[in-house]
């Protein structure tokens, strides 16, 4: 049981530092604004290869029957996945790493509070008092601020972790599908959505090279990160899977930072304030989960 719990825990913590390096990937974009479309879809593209190569791997002659286990809840938390994908490049490229990061970290207490309203799962006074807190620290980072980016990246950002504590209500809901196969048919979608758009605004499906090249390397940052987490969640409470998620916030902002890789974001101080406020209340959010010995569905 110890070691189980040690490798799960090993490969938890490897997949928050791959998925730490995401965001600030997307800063070494050429013209990011005129290619966002673009690079949803290459990104989309490799996120849905990287995990069915990998469910093919794992299933072998039960490659295609797994998808037989794919229900209504599942479709719906890909479908909105989906939609987090676009969400997620829109903040990236409307706001700094910090922020976006930031917001992200907000999905577990708002998932507690989508538990309460579609599970019928108890939500405490601790949960109450950690949205109130988050509220707060969103409130301290868009204040006094004169850049609409911001009020709108924070937007973008919300919507996003509020796209991510969805799809995690819909995995919970059924424990018998396939938790890779959601994040896979959402890299599907969102492959249709941006071809679609593509074709609409008439930009067409050419990006430099060097935006190419990151966007795959973005999706095999994704799609790697969600099979280590899912190989590794199932082996850990779900309090401690919470505190184990700032990991990818905290490094994610540090790699923004650090001028030798030549972004040097340097967060605002109310930005640090207002993250420090929803950091703790995460944090809180994990000691009470873990406290509960939650386990998550593998």
């Amino acid at each position: 049981m110890k070691n189980s719990y040690l490798l799960g825990f090993f490969l938890v913590v490897v997949s928050g530092v791959i998925w730490s390096f995401g965001a600030p990937l997307v800063r070494y974009l050429e013209d990011a604004e005129s290619f966002r479309l673009q690079y949803l879809l290459y990104r989309g593209l490799i996120i849905t290869s990287v995990i069915l190569i990998f469910v093919l791997f794992r299933e072998g002659r039960n490659f295609f029957q797994t998808f037989k286990r794919i229900d209504s809840w599942s479709l719906i938390g890909s479908l909105v996945m989906s939609v987090t994908f676009f969400g997620w490049i829109y903040a990236l490229t409307t706001t700094t790493v910090a922020i976006t990061l930031l917001m992200l970290a907000v999905s577990p207490v708002l998932s507690a509070f989508l538990g309460y309203l579609i599970l019928g799962e108890r939500l405490s006074k601790s949960t109450l008092l950690n949205m109130l807190i988050v509220a707060i620290g969103i409130t301290i980072m868009v204040w006094d601020t004169d850049k609409s980016a911001t009020i709108i990246g924070v937007i973008y950002g919300f919507f996003v972790a509020l796209g991510f504590a969805i799809y995690t209500i819909t995995i919970r809901k059924n424990p018998e599908v396939p938790k890779l196969l959601t994040p896979a048919l959402a890299g599907f979608f969102c492959m249709i959505w941006a071809t679609i758009l593509i074709l609409l605004t008439g930009s067409g499906f050419e990006m430099p090279s060097a935006n190419i090249g990151i966007s795959m390397t973005h999706g095999l940052v994704v799609g790697i990160g969600l099979i280590l987490y899912g190989l590794g969640a199932k082996y850990l409470p779900s309090g401690e899977l919470v505190m184990l998620s700032l990991l990818e916030v905290v490094l994610g902002i540090f790699w923004a930072w650090l001028p030798v890789l030549g972004i040097h974001e340097v967060p605002t101080r109310n930005t640090l304030i207002g993250g420090l406020a929803i950091l703790f209340a995460i944090i809180m959010q994990g000691v009470y989960a873990r406290k509960k010995h939650h386990i998550p569905m593998p």
